[in-house]
């Protein structure tokens, strides 16, 4: 079976994303998201909600990882439909009790910039209007550092002098979903700020230390499905692509890490899950992975396009 057929034979949100970015196609392509919510492990995560208070998990945003805010996380991932009333409905819960008087969440302390990033993205993607949204762009843009990226704790004293790379990336995950989903307050302040948060990551490698060129932390390296708030390179990779940040030669060796991944089994296969509470396994670790090799796929289509023509053509009977 070719790799193509394996991916658009899968879930439902996998064969919607692969014939999407992969395929090219856009005939019933919106119909094929409404579905999502309403098939395979979509359905599996809606049939969790409480019908009445229209949480999961019994929590807002803990524990983790089967809360509202997190299950939001995995629907997104998933690009379920954000804009069914159901999931409306748990937007705007979340909003309710996470973003009060801008954010100020004790005397002394606003809300953490990561939350407020995922709580953007999930409000853009459910295409709500609501002034609160602008207000969450306000905050994330008043404390962009001075090194182009994000830091959740910008008000530690003292201060830290550069961005988090697990902070960064969430924020740009939310202007990728602002700006998809036609917002528009600030915008051009939100497109001029991509570059050089990306040249932030980029400056790192995407995963080694300015300062001693160590890597900064093994798990960057692992691929969680679905990802909770933390950073790895397999989700910078993607999140660059989508929002169509040039090919930079800093990114090579991330390249080459997940080129070699793919080639090893001819896919990605699943690393070890997030830790703490999960809904139930989207696949089992080792076994090879639709969700990982799809993004690595569209990686390649976008950074290494003779690799990805080599790997379309690649047999998943090889694994």
């Amino acid at each position: 079976m070719k790799i193509i057929d394996w991916l658009t034979t899968g879930d439902l949100a996998i064969a919607y994303q692969a014939k999407r970015d992969l395929l090219n196609l856009n005939e019933d392509l919106d119909k094929l998201k409404q579905r999502i919510l309403f098939e395979g492990f979509g359905k599996r995560l809606m049939d969790l909600q409480d019908v009445n208070s229209f949480m999961w998990g019994r929590g807002i945003y803990s524990p983790k990882y089967i809360s509202t805010h997190y299950t939001l996380l995995q629907l997104s991932q998933l690009e379920a439909d954000l804009s069914d009333q159901r999931c409306v409905k748990s937007v705007l819960l979340l909003l309710d009790n996470m973003w009060a008087k801008d954010g100020k969440v004790k005397p002394y302390r606003h809300q953490d910039a990561c939350i407020v990033a995922m709580m953007l993205r999930f409000a853009s993607e459910s295409m709500i209007t609501d002034l609160r949204i602008n207000e969450m762009v306000d905050y994330i843009l008043r404390i962009t550092m001075a090194d182009g990226g994000w830091n959740c704790c910008w008000e530690r004293k003292p201060k830290p002098t550069q961005s988090s790379l697990h902070t960064t990336l969430s924020v740009l995950d939310s202007w990728s979903s602002y700006i998809h989903y036609g917002y528009t307050y600030r915008i051009d302040e939100i497109k001029a700020s991509i570059q050089p948060a990306a040249n932030y990551i980029l400056s790192k490698h995407l995963f080694r230390s300015v300062r001693t060129g160590e890597i900064i932390e093994p798990s960057m390296l692992k691929f969680p499905f679905p990802y909770g708030w933390r950073y790895d390179i397999l989700r910078a990779l993607d999140c660059l692509r989508k929002l169509d940040v040039p090919y930079d030669p800093r990114m090579e060796e991330a390249l080459d890490l997940l080129e070699q991944r793919f080639r090893r089994n001819g896919c990605l296969l699943t690393d070890s899950p997030l830790p703490r509470a999960r809904h139930f396994r989207y696949d089992k670790t080792g076994k090879p992975n639709r969700f990982n090799t799809l993004r690595a796929l569209r990686i390649f289509k976008k950074y290494r396009y003779q690799i990805y023509e080599t790997m379309m053509d690649m047999s998943i009977n090889d694994v």
